[in-house]
């Protein structure tokens, strides 16, 4: 991954640093607001389920920062030391259902992997290839549709991703110490914060308060990561043509963002100069877009054309471009 040279890179470099100022403010209001909009959202019970609901969409929007947070935390970005960035993203793993060490080391693969075809699977949305689709099975077929419509993948897979599947680690951390010490640690938290809710406020005003919670953000957390490289002319290459260069700045898009929504996401849209350069933390990450005009010229994402890329579902290799299952059904196969 030897991109240190390029102009790009260099552009992101004097940004890669970590604020102790900014960190902790950012840290200490959205830790505030969450618990402030999680208190209203028991107390609104009382009133109206409505005012509960939307609520939940406030509450949802501070889950999703705390989240960004902790992922800053597993790039060693947000806080100045290893150490506190594994203290602070063990503790934001408990608020968000996301075992940190676990998930960190799986994100990580990403990051390296990312839109290359001979290394898929690894802290990514499954994406089959228009042959590899055309060669499978009927029941393989049927079982990938089920998977990438988008009605099950995020409304769906997405809490089921973050409240069950990540309660075990998959993949090759089934095998490590280290995986299943995150994962039953986190485990263990969210078991002692979730048990004084329900001793508190009872079990019922619990789950009618955290299911949309849950709900919501897992959706959004999902599709943030899915839309940022799976856009029609998005970046997928071949082991030996694929480079970490390309796959950042090519196959990583600009989600263009209103200014609120780029607050809640905690600056994930700019997400081309976060797989250039993981080290730069999220509070940097909209001054070094404005900073250089090299970063300014990615494939920019707007929030109405993101929408139609739910639908695409398959790599078409001549192509060079994603395609939806309708497209491909109209080809003839």
């Amino acid at each position: 991954m030897q991109v240190s040279r390029t102009p790009a890179f260099l552009a992101s470099a004097r940004f890669a640093h970590s604020s102790y100022t900014m960190a902790l403010i950012q840290l200490f209001t959205t830790l505030t607001l969450y618990t402030g909009v999680i208190g209203l959202m028991f107390a609104s019970l009382s009133i109206h389920y409505a005012i509960t609901l939307l609520l939940a969409i406030l509450a949802t929007a501070a889950y999703l920062r705390l989240f960004m947070i902790g992922h800053d935390c597993g790039h060693g970005s947000y806080l100045p030391t290893r150490r506190q960035n594994n203290i602070l993203g063990g503790f934001l793993g408990v608020l968000t259902n996301t075992p940190f060490q676990y998930w960190a080391k799986q994100h990580l693969v990403h990051h390296r992997t990312t839109g290359n075809l001979d290394k898929r699977g690894d802290g990514d949305v499954i994406t089959k290839t228009v042959t590899e689709y055309r060669e499978s099975s009927l029941i393989s077929r049927l079982c990938y549709r089920w998977y990438r419509n988008p009605w099950m993948l995020f409304l769906v897979s997405a809490p089921l991703h973050f409240v069950l599947l990540q309660r075990v680690p998959l993949g090759q951390q089934w095998h490590t110490r280290e995986g299943w010490f995150s994962v039953i640690g986190t485990n263990i938290g969210i078991c002692a914060y979730y048990g004084a809710l329900i001793a508190w406020f009872g079990l019922t005003p619990f789950l009618w308060v955290y299911i949309p919670v849950v709900m919501f953000s897992s959706a959004a957390a999902v599709w943030l990561f899915y839309v940022q490289h799976q856009f029609e002319d998005a970046y997928w290459q071949r082991n030996d043509s694929w480079t970490y260069h390309d796959a950042t700045l090519q196959g990583s898009s600009f989600y263009n963002l209103p200014k609120l929504l780029h607050w809640a996401s905690g600056n994930i849209g700019f997400h081309h100069i976060h797989h250039l350069n993981p080290r730069v933390p999220n509070y940097h990450l909209q001054t070094c877009f404005a900073d250089s005009i090299v970063l300014q010229q990615a494939r920019k994402l707007s929030l109405r054309e993101s929408l139609t890329t739910a639908w695409l579902a398959l790599w078409d290799e001549d192509a060079q471009r994603l395609i939806s299952f309708r497209e491909y059904s109209q080809r003839g196969r």
